[in-house]
Formats: C-alpha cells, sequence, structure tokens
C-alpha cells in the first residue's frame, strides 16, 4: 500500500448503520507503529488498545478531531472534520510511525478507520527529521455514495 491508502473496520460500519455512533461523540485520531496490511478491519468490535499506539516528542497520545460534520449533497454522505495541527520534528518523536488510526473515544476507543502512513507498506514516517502534517483532504474522512435506481 502507499500513503493515503485507506480502509474501514467492518464493526464501524455497522455500528453506523445501526446509529451507535453519532457526529456530537468525541472522534480522535491516533498513530501506530502497526503496519496497514497488519490492520485486520474483520476484527469484531475492535478498539484502538487491539493495536500498539505510538507517543512521544512531539506526537500526542491522540488528537481530539474538531468541526465533525456529517452531510449530505444529492447522493453523497460525507463525514469529516478539521484537521489535526502540524507535527514538528524532533529527535524526542518515535520512529516508529506507520498508521494513522480513527477511534470513536465516546464509544469504548472503538476503531473506525485506518490509513497507511509509508510510502511503501513498511517504511515509517522520519519525524525525528522531517514536519508532517495530516489533512483528511477533499473527501473528508469519507464518503458514501449512494446509486438511485
Amino acid at each position: 500500500m502507499a500513503a493515503g491508502s485507506t480502509k474501514a473496520f467492518n464493526d464501524a460500519v455497522l455500528k453506523t448503520r445501526k446509529g451507535v455512533y453519532a457526529e456530537g461523540d468525541t472522534w480522535q485520531l491516533v498513530f501506530l507503529s502497526d503496519t496497514y496490511a497488519s490492520i485486520n478491519t474483520d476484527l469484531t468490535n475492535p478498539t484502538s488498545a487491539s493495536f500498539t499506539p505510538v507517543v512521544g516528542g512531539n506526537v500526542a497520545a491522540s488528537y481530539t478531531l474538531g468541526s465533525i460534520t456529517i452531510d449530505r449533497v444529492t447522493n453523497v454522505i460525507k463525514f469529516d472534520a478539521a484537521d489535526i495541527g502540524q507535527i514538528l520534528k524532533n529527535a524526542s518523536n518515535p520512529a516508529d510511525l506507520k498508521t494513522a488510526l480513527l477511534r470513536n473515544a465516546t464509544v469504548t476507543n472503538d476503531a473506525i478507520q485506518a490509513w497507511d502512513m509509508t510510502v511503501d507498506g513498511t517504511t515509517s514516517l522520519d519525524l525525528i527529521n522531517n514536519d508532517f502534517t495530516f489533512t483528511f483532504g477533499a473527501g473528508g474522512i469519507n464518503t458514501s455514495t449512494n446509486q438511485s435506481a
């Protein structure tokens, strides 16, 4: 995989459709040393505790997302949030950040979605020598496009 590849957890999709999650919940981004390929999105009730977080230097244990919106324009439903601030390079930053994980902190830190942060699936971001900015992009956290009959 490559930087920016993303996948949603199957239980998160199920719980979203059952109305377990809400726009007003506390949504957080955490960074992991787990490779993107090792993230099993078919786990039953996965939480962020199912994975290995990276913390230290300028990398926080979690980043609470602001400006959460879930909107619909015609047949496209978009889940979005404000981007987190820049993580400045620091000799104390973790050397093994490979994956970003969205979790719902309101609902037992449920794992929602994962992003590959590497360029080749295994090489960690170099946060010792480089600043880093995580952005969700124009598509937001995720979008769903419904097909009309």
